[in-house]
């Protein structure tokens, strides 16, 4: 997937300069998601330190408030007129008793009603069971066995907080003084100033709507939510529902925490303030999206502004490669154009510009390119046939015929056996070669052909001649006269000079892409100077380079024969076909054609002009 995407980008114009500007954008968009991401940790860190502050000054008069009740308490406790009148009552009140827990119960009606925080002070006589308080008198039975009774006790004398779990009702079907879920009941025992202090207790019962109203100050939105708690935890007051669970603090190292919390549903911001002198602790929870919803803003704008800019770089791209790689696709089109042989090919443009010059030196070098090609090559490929048929008109074939017809039957008359065989066999070598029509023979009828001029210089030279074609070679078609001059070049230059064990071999195999043929001799070979001289001669032939005219001087006309067979090769089977050489001196010659068998296969077949 890397590897094809790596490949789309080395040769797609396009894709590199959407790229290049979405490339320029990346530190836009790094700097714009850094600058949103810092500004919103500064907002909440700002926002916290202001929470802080606002839950300090609730603290703060949480505490005095507290402070006054704690007083209050203090007074209470420490009354001498009510200590004197709760030691003289017993279990079983008296008359004086009653009266006397009248006064007190006016005293607490009196304190009561200039404190607004405990407008129903109570105060709990130990012995009798009897509870004091503004709505009136309530017996306890078993004092020892309650449970506020039994934590007041305990304190021996400080401050202890009792919250109630569930609501009661007196005989009245009131709600019970102390056993209310509204309220907080700070108590304490009486008489600090006695080291032997008594049982009773003064009771304080605040409500929690209090608390609720101080809290519900501190909250930014509807769905942020406050918590009170004492020092040991012990939960005071909230503005969240009745079933709500009280957030546990996640880290006790800090005060401000972000993130997602057990219960909630989104990430929230808990701040938490602690107070110094009594220890307790006030939270507040908010939605971290209420909080940032200016941020988000921001933040949405910057996105938007992110994607306009990629669309704007995909449009400018997208106008530079229409101006630039467009073009430049129309001209790697014509070039292609080109090179499958569509010589007339001519791009066509209305552009002034650089790319326009462009083009027009393209369509120039292609026009001059077709009549180089029409001029020359062409030209050079009808003088070469027009040099080979006049070989062939120079001779009158019809009296060569006649004329070796009538020397056949005079040596048959007479008895010349071998003069009229010769004879005959030039006349049929004569017919193949000076004929017209075909251009091309397969294999076998080539090698057919050949046997003729064989057998004629056969008589001239005694020496062997071995035929050999490979499988599936047989109905190859091979260009008329092309083996000849090779097999004349092997007899006159090299079986001639040879004295004894003469022999000539012709083959034809497949060898992979490759039809080969050969014609081997085991002559006098060449020397090596001479054999680089003609490799050289005929490593200098290529389709722009044929050389299939006569050349005057000597050294050229013995080059002739193989000449004209290279070049031949190349005009008929392409580039790639081409004519090796090989010498030993005084061992032989090999010489070999490389036709390619795609060509052998797709030939087109040049017929003569006439009779």
């Amino acid at each position: 997937m890397i590897r094809t995407w790596k490949n789309r980008f080395r040769q797609s114009i396009q894709l590199r300069l959407t790229g290049y500007f979405i490339l320029i954008l990346i530190p836009l968009v790094v700097i714009s998601t850094f600058s949103n991401h810092r500004s919103r940790t500064i907002l909440k860190n700002q926002i916290g330190v202001r929470t802080q502050s606002a839950m300090q000054s609730v603290v703060h008069y949480v505490d005095l408030t507290m402070q006054g009740v704690y007083e209050l308490t203090t007074v209470l406790a420490n009354n001498y007129d009510i200590n004197r009148r709760f030691e003289y009552a017993g279990k079983v009140l008296t008359p004086q008793s009653i009266l006397d827990f009248q006064w007190i119960d006016q005293q607490i009606s009196a304190i009561s009603s200039v404190n607004r925080m405990a407008p129903k002070a109570s105060l709990f006589h130990y012995d009798s069971g009897i509870l004091l308080s503004t709505t009136g008198y309530q017996k306890e039975q078993n004092p020892e066995q309650l449970e506020w009774v039994k934590q007041a006790i305990e304190a021996d004398g400080k401050i202890t907080l009792f919250f109630p779990e569930e609501n009661r009702y007196n005989a009245n079907h009131m709600i019970d003084p102390i056993y209310n879920e509204n309220v907080m009941v700070v108590m304490r025992r009486m008489s600090l100033l006695n080291p032997e202090r008594n049982k009773n207790i003064v009771i304080l019962p605040l409500s929690k709507d209090y608390f609720v109203s101080q809290l519900r100050r501190l909250l930014p939105s509807s769905r942020a939510e406050a918590f009170l708690f004492t020092q040991d935890g012990k939960l005071i007051a909230t503005t969240a529902s009745s079933t709500a669970t009280p957030p546990s603090w996640p880290d006790e190292g800090k005060d401000l925490i972000a993130g997602h919390l057990p219960g909630y549903p989104e990430r929230m911001l808990m701040v938490r303030v602690t107070s110094q002198d009594s220890g307790w602790k006030l939270v507040m929870v908010q939605p971290e999206k209420d909080i940032l919803q200016e941020s988000h803003t921001l933040q949405g704008w910057t996105y938007l502004i992110i994607a306009v800019s990629v669309l704007i770089s995909l449009w400018i791209s997208w106008i530079v490669y229409s101006g630039i790689s467009k073009p430049m696709k129309k001209m790697v089109a014509a070039m292609k154009e080109m090179r499958r042989g569509q010589l007339d090919t001519q791009i066509i443009h209305r552009r002034e510009d650089e790319f326009g010059y462009v083009m027009d030196t393209f369509n120039h070098l292609a026009s001059a390119q077709r009549h180089l090609i029409e001029d020359v090559y062409e030209k050079q490929i009808l003088l070469t046939k027009t040099e080979f048929k006049l070989l062939q008109s120079q001779i009158n074939p019809h009296f060569l015929y006649n004329t070796l017809d009538s020397i056949y039957s005079a040596a048959v008359l007479s008895d010349a056996d071998d003069v009229g065989e010769m004879v005959i066999n030039l006349s049929k070598f004569l017919r193949y070669s000076l004929g017209k029509g075909k251009e091309h023979y397969t294999v076998s009828e080539t090698f057919n052909h050949l046997t003729y001029y064989i057998k004629v210089q056969q008589r001239r030279f005694d020496f062997e001649v071995t035929y050999r074609m490979g499988e599936g070679t047989e109905d190859i078609l091979l260009l008329k006269l092309l083996l000849q001059p090779l097999v004349e070049n092997a007899i006159l230059h090299g079986l001639e000079r040879k004295h004894g064990g003469r022999a000539l071999e012709i083959s034809a195999v497949n060898d992979g892409e490759w039809f080969v043929v050969e014609v081997k001799d085991n002559g006098v070979g060449m020397a090596p100077d001479r054999l680089q001289y003609i490799q050289q001669q005929l490593d200098g032939i290529s389709m722009m380079n044929l050389d299939l005219s006569a050349g005057r001087d000597r050294m050229d006309a013995e080059l002739y024969g193989l000449r004209n067979v290279k070049s031949r090769l190349k005009l008929h089977y392409g580039e790639k076909a081409d004519l090796v050489i090989d010498s030993d001196e005084l061992e032989g010659t090999r010489i070999r054609l490389y036709i390619p068998r795609v060509e052998c296969g797709s030939i087109r077949y040049m017929e003569g002009d006439g009779a």
